[in-house]
């Protein structure tokens, strides 16, 4: 026998092209009796589908566009690597752009995966509700969206994140354990996952009745991590140095801050964790050679990357409603690693 095609598969099963490639793609228009027959069939003869040919007369292509704040971010990075393997095995490439924090430029980005016939969008939000009805009018109208990692926002879709929240207060009251009670958060402005992870701390610190003090929270304004915000942070903490109000612990709320603070804590001449002892969120390799070795949250970049594929293949290939469908989000579990930088 030759190569097995559609068109094979309905001489076969005495069926039309048209019903063949309707139960191969579940329509809900074909009974599940004749569905069952032709995926028997086409799973006994080893049918691989034609992805190209696919596209073609749908007009879409085999792209899924995937919208990041920042390539330079170790999370973002790990994520889209993984995503770009597992995509792959299912004949999807990824065409991903950073926004830089900017709705701006996310909507640039946005409005250019539509002119692409993009298949999917996979998007980590600028901010809480950034272009969100530009992305309600893409779900709806277009393509299948899902939203990773930024998942406080208004579009009513998948979305795949961690229990921010849960998982700050266990570090905070981890370090409060440890005798650690003048604690500082930093934390990027405006970011998406910035409210769930300080609600997280202050819950630890309520908990332990200590105060919640407001110079402790400490929002940095950067559009990029390569950006230098180094000399913003040290002029923060020498001014709770002058005031006799030093931390004593803190807790890094993002990737780029979680790693830059070492090296401002190393400028202003403390000592880690002698003098303040430091864990953040990063899923940086080079966590172990940092000096010291750096306390981690780790998202589960493999996990997350597995279960957005998983939904939003589905929808790329299921013709269906998305505005009446009913989704959930997914709160994944974060690997927690404390290493030097808070054994006290």
């Amino acid at each position: 026998m030759g190569k097995i095609n559609i068109k094979s598969i309905a001489a076969a099963l005495h069926l039309s092209p048209a019903t063949v490639s309707r139960a191969l793609n579940d329509s809900y228009e074909i009974k599940e009796e004749t569905k069952q027959r032709v995926l028997a069939y086409a799973a006994k003869h080893n049918y691989r589908p034609n992805p190209f040919a696919k596209h073609l007369k749908t007009g879409k292509t085999n792209l899924i566009g995937v919208v990041i704040p920042f390539l330079s971010s170790p999370f973002f990075l790990e994520f889209i690597d993984e995503l770009y393997k597992l995509a792959m095995a299912h004949h999807y490439t990824l065409l991903p752009f950073q926004t830089q924090n900017s709705e701006k430029i996310e909507k640039e980005a946005l409005d250019f995966l539509i002119r692409q016939n993009v298949a999917g969008i996979i998007i980590s939000p600028a901010f809480e509700n950034s272009n969100t009805a530009v992305l309600r009018d893409i779900h709806h109208q277009h393509c299948p969206v899902i939203l990773f990692d930024r998942i406080q926002h208004n579009l009513d879709t998948y979305k795949i994140g961690i229990h921010n929240s849960l998982e700050t207060f266990k570090v905070t009251e981890e370090l409060i354990k440890k005798g650690r009670t003048q604690i500082a958060f930093l934390c990027g402005k405006d970011i998406g996952n910035t409210k769930d992870r300080l609600r997280g701390y202050k819950n630890a610190l309520h908990n332990y009745g200590i105060p919640f003090r407001k110079e402790y929270v400490i929002d940095a304004d950067y559009q990029d991590p390569a950006e230098n915000i180094d000399s913003e942070l040290k002029e923060v903490f020498k001014r709770l140095q002058a005031s006799d109000h030093m931390p004593n612990a803190i807790v890094g709320g993002t990737d780029t801050l979680s790693i830059k603070i070492l090296g401002v804590l190393a400028g202003l001449h403390l000592r880690v964790p002698e003098d303040v002892a430091v864990i953040g969120f990063t899923n940086t390799d080079l966590a172990d050679y940092l000096n010291p070795a750096l306390s981690t949250i780790r998202q589960p970049t493999q996990q997350m990357a597995q279960l957005t594929l998983d939904l939003l293949i589905p929808l790329i290939e299921k013709q269906q409603n998305r505005q009446n469908m009913v989704y959930e989000n997914f709160l994944l579990e974060a690997t927690t690693s404390y290493r030097k930088s808070t054994d006290i």
